[in-house]
């Protein structure tokens, strides 16, 4: 156990987030808050076996008692979402669950009618129109522009992570990542969706072709829910996670105990679920966020540095220490981090089982340790400050 641990001490930032909390009974909760959930922000070499056992104990001496994958390669359609407990989900959740479920079927299946190289060459990202609704009986297809990245030789399980991410957060109920599906790509196909662009042709020796002369690439929708008019918002932008002046706006809403004046709610829900998110994830890494400011939501866009294979130990202090600070947060979120255990996330994030798993076992063992220790902070708040006041979102 380190000499921080032994001493009972809150990680760096956290510790120092503390001292300007002031107060004995915030600083007891707060402490036992921040260790559950640092000890299991390190990554399990770094951690010890007893170091649980003292953190369970000393949050509940400080504490008031608390209240009563990618598809075959036959590109099947993609899992279903998860079967909610019973009188756990809505309706509208339930409708917006089948919802996520169809845009991802579009996603994989309907045609593609033309490659637009973006951003730098070596990122090999495009903007690709896709034909919903091509096919169906009686209805005109419609057009639509989706982000597509096929996989490289230098990465080609890349792809992957942002599947994921995306399957994360729609088996909680998380209402800002985009949808993000697989789908094989014949080399044939994109030769010619690429046509005669000479920096795309350059692509086309890099992609990591499979046996069956085809290319998995991963297709990500532009915005957050179905087709509609988020898809094709003019009033998105994006600003860096680390240092943007709207991030210290919605930290300082998340550390009221009642709404702040200015406070706009779905704004503040949105920024805990990118939080939770980037923390279950292993994701210490986030460069951006997308506002929408028309819509008055965040969106996720860019997850290709989740579950990465190492998680180095300072990694998770951003997102840790505005967890920390929260004091209120959205009862969906909390209840379906209940019902998340290890059998959904594996069901989640491993359909198929070794052939088809999106992660390691590895990223599963951690994402459970930091499902709990996030349940642990929440429900220590809940013990300091009530559950309605606390699970107000």
């Amino acid at each position: 156990m380190s000499r921080r641990a032994r001493d009972g001490r809150a990680p760096g930032p956290a510790r120092g987030l503390l001292r300007r909390l002031g107060g004995a009974a915030s600083r007891g909760l707060l402490v036992a808050g921040a260790m559950i959930a640092a000890s299991c922000a390190r990554p399990s070499s770094e951690r010890s076996g007893g170091a649980a056992g003292a953190i369970a104990a000393l949050a509940e001496n400080e504490a008031a008692p608390a209240p009563s994958a990618p598809e075959a390669r036959s590109s099947p359609a993609p899992p279903a979402p998860p079967a909610p407990d019973a009188g756990a989900t809505g309706d509208a959740q339930l409708e917006r669950a089948a919802g996520d479920a169809h845009v991802a079927r579009a996603l994989q299946r309907s045609p593609l009618r033309a490659l637009r190289l973006t951003g730098k060459l070596a990122d090999g990202r495009f903007e690709a129109i896709l034909a919903l609704g091509a096919g169906v009986e009686g209805a005109a297809p419609r057009e639509v522009k989706v982000k597509l990245a096929p996989a490289q030789k230098k990465a080609p399980l890349a792809f992957r992570r942002p599947v994921a991410f995306y399957r994360l957060a729609r088996a909680l109920g998380a209402h800002v990542v985009p949808v993000a599906a697989a789908r094989r790509i014949g080399v044939g196909e994109l030769v010619a969706l690429i046509g005669r662009e000479p920096n795309a042709r350059k692509l086309l020796r890099r992609f990591a072709v499979m046996n069956d002369g085809t290319v998995d690439a991963l297709v990500l929708a532009p915005a957050p829910g179905p087709p509609g008019p988020r898809w094709v918002s003019s009033r998105r932008r994006s600003v860096r996670f680390d240092d943007a002046p709207e991030l210290d706006v919605w930290a300082r809403w998340a550390r009221s105990p009642s709404p702040a004046r200015g406070e706009r709610t779905s704004i503040l829900r949105d920024y805990l679920e990118v939080l939770a998110l980037d923390y279950l994830a292993g994701n210490g890494l986030r460069k951006e966020i997308v506002i929408d400011v028309s819509a008055g939501a965040l969106s996720l866009e860019a997850n290709a540095s989740a579950f990465p294979l190492h998680v180095k130990a300072r990694e998770l202090d951003r997102q840790l220490e505005r967890l920390v600070e929260a004091a209120r947060f959205p009862r969906a979120l909390r209840d379906a981090l209940a019902r998340f255990g290890p059998e959904k996330a594996a069901a989640a994030l491993r359909p198929g089982g070794f052939e088809d798993e999106l992660v390691p076992p590895r990223a599963l063992v951690e994402l459970e340790e930091r499902r709990q220790a996030l349940l642990s902070l929440i429900e220590v708040k809940i013990a300091h400050g009530g559950e309605d006041a606390v699970l107000s979102l």
